[in-house]
């Protein structure tokens, strides 16, 4: 069995994270600059501005354009019981769940969707879009168009079990979101327009089109995952 060595970045975080869990640094408190915590860990600036984004996903920080980072003022639920994030397993489960669940909504919304639940779909893709305008994550709008699916059939044992790994999903979808921002070339524009698709397969009551554009979605969001994770 092999052992994964951890990557510089995460090397650096949990160095931070630690400090945060010690005292060392406070809620509140302003982080080092990056060129400064570049020089101090005797690593590359691009590594420790990956570390500050994987705090900022684990929302241990908030990065405040202009001013700098600082140590949230809330830690995430669980933070004390040694917070970390999923791992590539939970995240390979999590898309087979997805693929099997999600598929079937979007083939299912074709037929009961109401008008009451397109709108709340383009309502969601509407914030998503927002979202890549300002260059933000829009992991909630992502889940809200996702559950708005589910909704849409009517069935409350897809919603629950939907709502049931619900915090997962938003974890996962900020994961998706952070790797094509910051490792990939490709942009949340294209998920965006991923998700624009299942909505026009659904609205064209169009069940082949809405399961095969919402597997090959929840398909490359998987392979980007497992491949950069």
């Amino acid at each position: 069995m092999s052992i994964a060595r951890k990557k510089i970045y995460e090397e650096i975080s949990d160095i931070i994270l630690a400090e945060i869990k010690s005292g060392k640094l406070k809620p509140g408190d302003k982080l080092p600059v990056i060129t400064k915590l570049a020089d101090s860990y005797g690593v590359s600036q691009a590594s420790v501005r990956e570390a500050l984004n994987r705090l900022k996903v684990l929302e241990v920080i908030e990065v405040k354009h202009g001013h700098g980072s600082f140590v949230n003022q809330q830690m995430p639920l669980g933070f004390e019981q040694n917070f970390e994030i999923i791992t590539k397993a939970d995240i390979a489960n999590l898309l087979d769940l997805r693929k099997i669940i999600e598929v079937g909504c979007a083939r299912s919304a074709c037929e009961k969707a109401e008008q009451k639940d397109l709108e709340k779909m383009e309502n969601t893709l509407q914030k998503m879009w927002t979202a890549v305008e300002n260059n933000e994550l829009g992991e909630q709008a992502d889940y809200d168009f996702h559950m708005a699916i589910a909704e849409a059939t009517g069935n409350p044992l897809l919603i629950n079990l939907m709502e049931d790994v619900s915090d997962t999903m938003i974890r996962t979808m900020k994961e998706t979101r952070r790797i094509w921002l910051y490792e990939t070339k490709k942009s949340i524009q294209k998920i965006y327009d991923e998700h624009k698709l299942i909505l026009k397969a659904i609205k064209d009551k169009d069940e082949e089109a809405a399961a095969r554009n919402m597997y090959r979605h929840l398909k490359e969001v998987e392979d980007l995952l497992l491949t950069h994770y």
